[in-house]
């Protein structure tokens, strides 16, 4: 048993007692007081007072203990785990609409106000964030979904029918996927986003402006950040004296200002997707971003061999956990730039309960199957979804 003197706080951190350890503890004291000979048997009065008390003392304790958890970001939990996040600007997420675009074809010079909405053969709608007027046949729009949560988020060519038809406005659709739905943010997820976010006091590096942008733009899924600070351009193309910023999600238009809140002043950007941000002084300024190219990752799961405590969507189980660990229309998975290592798919397709033993292989096509990794590129993101996920 450990001495008295290892209880509470030390030097290695808090160290709550068992209940155990306080009766035990009790129990030498009240011999020392009333003699080794004292009755502290379970039914004695020193005895039951003795319990009685030491249940009291692991209540005590065990609040003591979660006091000082509440301290740091790893143990605290509930208000107290978003009240160290707010020290550093941060708060909890709520459920998010996934964002995209839409784009309406029509008579030209026939304005789409803002509020049009379209939706889904499945009935799922979508509302224009602002309003436009048809030019050259066509207009695109940012929209988002009508409801929060994952169930917004949709493939490209989906979003086919419009909700309240106009006379002049012909057909609408989605040439990128609708993307960010989700539901509140869990505390794992809060706590993996302080982590990000620890420069976000202060300082205009690329850790800030990538915590700028996970905390301010709605549906966004992963970013990451690139800088060149020499006076050549780099190997991966940069412009000297620039950064580059690669966003997957959210609007165009909230990303450029994220990225002008936090860049330095006389530092370029660079990307592959623009957009104008309109300065406080009135000017307009160009800012550039990248859009990562998504790389499709199929997976084949084969000769399952399963205990009775396979639960019965166990299936659907596994798929969601392969889709969550690669990264889906959902924030999480890989990384931008992070490749597919397919001995890491073990772990998530493991964690289902009753799984015992498989076989996996990975494919960057959905025909050609094999042990090989999958490649992703710095300006890339691996994306999957269940249908590419085969489990027999």
């Amino acid at each position: 048993m450990a001495k008295q003197t290892d209880w509470g706080l030390t030097d290695a951190g808090f160290r709550r007692p068992t209940y155990a350890e306080l009766l035990d503890a009790l129990e030498q004291k009240a011999r020392e007081l009333f003699g080794r000979d004292a009755n502290l048997t379970v039914r004695s009065p020193l005895g039951i007072f003795l319990r009685i008390f030491a249940w009291m003392l692991n209540l005590l304790f065990s609040t003591l203990e979660d006091v000082y958890n509440s301290r740091f970001v790893d143990t605290a939990v509930g208000y107290s785990l978003y009240n160290l996040g707010r020290a550093i600007g941060l708060r909890l997420l709520g459920a998010q609409r996934a964002v995209g675009y839409l784009t309406f074809t029509g008579d030209d010079g026939v304005d789409v106000p803002e509020g049009f909405l379209a939706e889904t053969m499945a009935g799922e709608q979508y509302i224009t964030l602002q309003s436009g007027v048809i030019t050259d046949g066509s207009v695109t729009l940012p929209a988002s979904a009508v409801s929060s949560g994952p169930d917004g988020n949709t493939a490209e060519e989906t979003v086919k029918n419009i909700t309240n038809p106009k006379l002049g406005v012909k057909t609408v659709t989605n040439a990128r996927p609708f993307e960010g739905g989700r539901n509140t943010e869990t505390p794992a997820e809060f706590r993996e986003r302080y982590y990000l976010s620890v420069d976000f006091a202060g300082g205009v590096n690329i850790d800030a402006i990538v915590a700028e942008i996970y905390e301010s733009v709605e549906g966004i899924l992963s970013v990451a950040g690139d800088e060149n600070d020499t006076d050549e351009q780099n190997e991966r193309g940069l412009p000297p004296h620039s950064i580059e910023i690669v966003a997957y999600g959210g609007l165009d238009d909230d990303i450029a200002k994220a990225i002008f809140r936090r860049k330095a002043a006389g530092i370029q950007t660079f990307g592959n997707t623009s957009s104008s941000v309109l300065s406080q002084s009135g000017q307009m300024y160009e800012i550039k971003f990248s859009r990562p190219a998504p790389v499709n990752v199929w997976v084949q799961i084969t000769n399952l061999v399963t205990n009775d405590d396979f639960p019965l969507d166990g299936i659907e189980q596994i798929k969601e956990k392969v889709v969550s660990f690669i990264g889906g229309s959902v924030r999480g998975g890989l990384g931008i730039g992070q490749d597919v290592i397919r001995v890491a798919l073990y772990p998530p397709v493991l964690s289902v309960s009753g799984v015992v033993d498989f076989k996996l292989k990975i494919s960057p096509d959905g025909e050609n199957y094999g042990w090989d990794n999958v490649e992703v590129a710095t300006r890339e993101k691996a994306v999957t979804e269940e249908s590419k996920v085969d489990v027999s």
